[in-house]
């Protein structure tokens, strides 16, 4: 019985392909002599060779799409979200600008003044730097909701006192 057990063991590691040489040689000594143990070993071969030669079924590409449209879920990507709230964020600062009468003054006084041209010029590329600052994050997929928002409110706070600071000034306007 004890043999058994070991022989039993030997077909483990012959399997496992961990069996050393001598150990293969015992193996098969005692698998032509006992017919038990050479079933044994048969049946656990086929079975081997049946895991073996198994096919192994991958989904299609669109199987998950297939999946979420079976169960009615639309896949969005955060991006998409993110750049809609920006838009619209965007879309009602700019919106804000032009009906506040802000932006005629603003363009009116640009165009009549070179050095207003200059200091507006100024204002823009710090406008522009910060808005770089605020998008750079969504492009490295670091995007942080509450920066944005506080990046917002101030892009909103530094047109409305561009807005202040044009109107206080006293332009002579010559043609």
């Amino acid at each position: 019985m004890t043999k058994h057990r070991e022989i039993e063991e030997l077909i483990q590691k012959c399997l496992d392909r961990e069996i050393s040489v001598d150990e293969n040689i015992t193996l098969q000594l005692h698998l032509s002599q006992c017919p038990d143990c050479q079933l044994f070993y048969d049946e656990l071969m086929s079975v081997e060779n049946g895991v073996v030669e198994m096919i192994q079924l991958v989904p299609n590409s669109d199987f998950n799409s297939r999946v979420l449209a079976k169960i009615k879920v639309k896949s969005t990507a955060s991006w998409v979200k993110i750049a809609v709230g920006a838009g619209i964020a965007w879309l009602c600062s700019t919106l804000i600008l032009i009906f506040s009468g802000i932006g005629s003054d603003i363009f009116g006084r640009v165009l009549t003044s070179t050095p207003s041209v200059m200091r507006f010029v100024d204002k823009v590329e710090f406008i522009v730097a910060t808005l770089g600052r605020t998008l750079s994050p969504i492009a490295r997929n670091q995007f942080n909701p509450v920066m944005a928002l506080v990046m917002l409110g101030i892009s909103i706070g530094m047109f409305f006192l561009f807005g202040k600071f044009i109107g206080k000034r006293e332009t002579v306007w010559t043609i």
